[in-house]
């Protein structure tokens, strides 16, 4: 019997994982590619390398602006043909002759300009920036880690329950085997024997409502495999690490590494709200001179001749009024008001969500240890009953009844298991 059995669970494995042995592959392979193949984490990865660029181009704002301009044209404007023939240097006494003056010949001129803009002060709104998009930096960096836990945690949950939906359906499985057999050897169970015809009844009952669930635990496997598959990018020839126990694999997959109060996403969020509150100081220099050096050199080229000028000096603009500003500090601060709020509400909800998730793994604990127990109990209940069964002690209705209550337990278990994991999974993404 006990070579029945393990043919069966054999023949369960390749149905439930495919065709092809496949190699057996742990978590950690599978997070390895995982982690390389992940959209989110890249995703957040050229996040971070923009908001750099960002922060590497604000921290030059103290550089001068060089720019070059040039123009070519053909005309004969009196304004701008004299203009042009001063730039020159060879305006000559007969070009104020009236007629002349009025009515100049068509010229073509070009003229360029190299100039330099340096900024002394502009009302603290570079610094701001600055400072700004140093932190939104660095809240990308932490982003990273949040959407990586994120992942992994995701990742968890598919392949323990894959192991959890497994190990429940190989019960099932060993069940199933036993009760076709004694089904197999049955010898009362014909119609003109009501009671032993109802106990034939009763047992294929049970038959049937294991391999239903049998089904339905396959293809909860085969939806979570698919799903590794497609996010990992692996070939589909493995199966999982099905000698690992559910504990041993969150003891050594989702213990938690992080001692801050709060989340890496919480984290970077309140991180970005601190960064945004620069918005302030940016905003309010509007209404702030702004102060700088300029130089440049202007070239005029035309038929009379090339020369260049230069020029250098201070300058201040300074918006007395306009209307375009109007409001915006106190919009400004509203903004970050409301950012703060949010934050206190995400930080409200993470400590609730936090303490609901510690008491339910205290009674999910709790509740394992009573399954585990029942589970012992009922299985030595199983066997002696099929064995009280087969020296006619024990009618097939009552030996059904006995098998229904292990498949209850069978699938209360599964449940409370894959609550378990989920609140594990759970717990590390607010730890980590």
């Amino acid at each position: 019997m006990k070579i029945t059995l393990l043919l069966g669970v054999t023949l369960f494995s390749l149905n439930t994982f495919g065709s092809e042995t496949g190699a057996v592959k742990s978590f950690d392979e599978i997070w390895q590619s995982f982690y390389q193949k992940s959209h989110l984490i890249q995703e957040g990865r050229r996040e971070y390398e923009s908001d750099t660029y960002a922060s590497d181009r604000a921290k030059r704002h103290w550089l001068p602006r060089v720019y070059l301009t040039g123009q070519i044209l053909n005309s004969d404007d009196p304004g701008q043909v004299l203009f042009s023939n001063l730039g020159q240097r060879a305006v000559s006494q007969s070009d104020f002759a009236p007629d002349t003056l009025n009515n100049p010949a068509r010229q073509t001129f070009k003229t360029g300009t190299l100039g330099l803009d340096l900024p002394l002060y502009e009302g603290g709104f570079k610094a701001a920036q600055e400072s700004m998009l140093g932190q939104i930096m660095q809240a990308s960096a932490i982003e990273i880690e949040a959407k990586r836990t994120s992942e992994y945690a995701e990742l968890s949950r598919q392949y323990g329950g894959m192991l959890i939906y497994s190990k429940s359906s190989t019960n099932l499985l060993e069940l199933k085997s036993a009760l076709n057999q004694i089904i197999a050897t049955y010898q009362v169970g014909a119609k003109s024997n009501p009671v032993g015809h109802s106990g034939l009844l009763g047992l294929k009952a049970v038959v049937n409502r294991i391999s239903g669930m049998m089904a339905e635990f396959k293809m909860q496997i085969s939806v979570k495999k698919i799903w590794i598959d497609k996010k990992a990018e692996i070939d589909s020839a493995w199966i999982p690490n099905e000698k690992t126990t559910l504990q041993e694999y969150l003891a050594q997959n989702l213990q938690s590494v992080s001692n801050h109060p709060h989340s890496a996403l919480y984290i970077a969020n309140q991180m970005k709200t601190d960064a945004f509150g620069q918005m302030r100081a940016m905003e309010k220099a509007r209404f702030l001179p702004r102060v700088g050096l300029f130089a440049q050199n202007n070239l005029y080229d035309g038929s009379r001749d090339t020369q260049n000028s230069q020029a250098f000096g201070l300058y201040l603009t300074w918006d007395i009024f306009n209307s375009d500003s109007y409001g915006r500090v106190s919009e400004a601060q509203a903004k970050i008001q409301a950012g703060q709020e949010k934050m206190r509400a995400a930080e409200q909800d993470e400590l609730i969500m936090m303490n609901n998730l510690v008491e339910s793994k205290k009674v999910l604990e709790e509740n394992l240890e009573i399954l585990a127990d029942t589970d012992g109990l009922l299985k030595e209940q199983s066997l002696n009953a099929m064995k009280l069964f087969k020296s006619g002690l024990l009618s097939a209705l009552q030996l059904s009844e006995v098998i229904n209550r292990r498949v209850d337990l069978i699938e209360s278990k599964n449940k409370v298991e894959n609550q378990y994991l989920d609140v594990w999974s759970h717990l590390y993404q607010l730890k980590n």
